[in-house]
């Protein structure tokens, strides 16, 4: 080998290293945490743990779930928001903690645009109207007509106030023109469990979630809000299709993290977390819980996420929901 030949290889392998080098560098710090704003066994939990163990081997490094339940994910928000803007910290946000939120909380400790990184969507879903099993009512007609009958008598839980499963719920009421009681929880599985008991009466409810309840025989699932059925429920009508023209909702989940983090860092864990998504299993698990996994672009989930504050701050308004 000549000397120019051996300069040449030597450059190249310098090059190399120094690419791997920079590429190694757009990882957040070690260990990662991933926070949920809701109690475990819920949606966001579920999702979060599906993907953080085959996270961790691809990154080879340690990913972490915590739950940090409370304000509908507010108080997890919050803490994302206060963190280095490093991409150690990461949030399996949603609908209703990221862009309704906003609308309802007055006084948030957090800019919910300025503070908060989008970096990918993981999958979205529709939700699903779950009802206790002695609740004498087969579907959203009836259950309208119940409510009609019995007016501010039936319990509605949700996971918190502020989630989309909280304004699905009201949007619902508006559009159907019925009282109902709404009960806040801390989170999907505690909601449910309030529903199989009797405590409250039905729930708007994560896919997840209500097909667990379901299977207990304790709670039914009568409607699903998307507009069109969900294969894996496909003998269960929309709320369309039963009788209410114009209600479809549909709620997404999400990785955020600090904002002002790098962009190459909230780039390369948006590859990372789509290459994680595109992996059968993980594919297959999102879709055993009803959903259809939905990785996207930092630039892409962000309008995704300012759209829908928009929607939903305009059927809050209408509403009147408000949060102190």
């Amino acid at each position: 080998m000549n000397a120019m030949t051996f300069c040449k290889a030597v450059s190249s392998v310098l090059l190399c290293a120094a690419g791997s080098l920079a590429f190694a560098q757009d990882l957040p710090p070690a260990p990662i945490r991933m926070v949920v704003g809701f109690a475990p066994g819920g949606a966001n939990d579920v999702i979060a743990r599906v993907i953080a163990t085959p996270l961790q081997a691809q990154i080879k490094s340690t990913v972490i779930v915590e739950n940090k339940p409370g304000g509908g994910s507010t108080v997890a928000t919050a803490e994302l928001a206060k963190a280095p803007a490093t991409g150690q910290m990461l949030l399996l946000g949603s609908t209703g903690g990221q862009a309704i939120a906003p609308a309802i909380y007055d006084k948030l400790p957090y800019d919910p645009v300025k503070n908060v990184q989008p970096v990918t969507m993981v999958a979205k879903s529709a939700i699903a109207i779950v009802v206790n099993d002695a609740l004498p009512v087969k579907n959203v007609q009836e259950l309208i007509a119940y409510a009609k009958a019995h007016p501010g008598q039936l319990n509605v839980a949700s996971p918190g106030n502020g989630t989309g499963s909280h304004l699905a719920a009201e949007l619902f009421k508006s559009m159907a023109g019925v009282a109902m009681t709404h009960i806040p929880y801390r989170g999907d599985a505690p909601a449910m469990q309030d529903v199989m008991g009797g405590q409250a009466q039905l729930t708007f409810a994560s896919l997840p979630s209500a097909i667990a309840g379901a299977q207990t025989n304790r709670a039914r699932i009568i409607a699903v809000t998307s507009a069109n059925r969900v294969p894996m429920l496909a003998s269960t009508p929309t709320v369309i299709e039963s009788g209410l023209p114009g209600y479809e909702v549909l709620t997404w989940y999400g990785v955020f993290t600090t904002g002002g983090t790098p962009v190459a860092v909230v780039n390369r864990l948006a590859a990372e977390i789509g290459q994680v998504l595109a992996q059968p299993a993980v594919r297959e698990a999102i879709s055993k819980m009803g959903m259809e996994a939905a990785p996207s672009s930092p630039e892409e989930f962000s309008r995704v996420v300012n759209s829908d504050m928009a929607r939903w701050g305009a059927v809050v308004r209408s509403v009147g929901i408000k949060v102190d």
